[in-house]
Parts: C-alpha cells; structure tokens; sequence
C-alpha cells in the first residue's frame, strides 16, 4: 500500500474526482440541450396546430354569420313588412 501511495503523487485523487465531475456536468449539458430543442420543437409543432385551428375557426365564424343573416332578413321581411315566397303560379318572368 506505501509503495502505491508513494506512485500516485499527492492530490491525483482529487483531480480525478474534479476530472469525472467534468466529464459528468458536459454530458448533463450536453442532454440539457438536446432536450431543449427537442421542447422547442414540440412547441412549435403545437402553435402550428393552434394557428391552423384558429384560421378555421375564423372561417366558421365567417360562415355562421352568413347563414344567420340570411335568416334574419328573411324574419324582418316576414314579420315587419308582411312580405311572403310567392307561390310557383304566382312568380311571372320578365325578358330584358
């Protein structure tokens, strides 16, 4: 044993644990970073989903307003001015 001790000069041990604490911080920095942009990704894969769901849900806003406007008018033009859909006798085409 005091022929190993006396090989080994003073504070190897030492630096050989600062040496595996080294090389154990670059690979946690090295996954730390992996996994950031892994994240990253995931994020920008869902803010694509949520932007093409918003776009459409634009587009069905669009489309609930118009058919609720041709309802409506339809309503007013019945209750308020009487007006009625002619009857298939009752429509006369006019040449230009």
């Amino acid at each position: 044993m005091n022929q190993l001790r006396r090989a080994m000069p003073n504070g190897s041990l030492l630096m050989l644990v600062l040496f595996i604490a080294v090389l154990l911080s670059a690979i946690a920095v090295s996954y730390s970073a992996h996994w950031n942009r892994q994240l990253l990704n995931e994020l920008y894969g869902e803010l694509s989903v949520r932007d093409k769901a918003q776009a459409e849900w634009g587009r069905l806003i669009l489309e609930q307003s118009t058919w609720t406007a041709h309802s409506r008018i339809e309503t007013l033009a019945a209750d308020q001015l009487k007006m009625q859909i002619p009857a298939a006798a009752e429509v006369r085409l006019v040449a230009p």
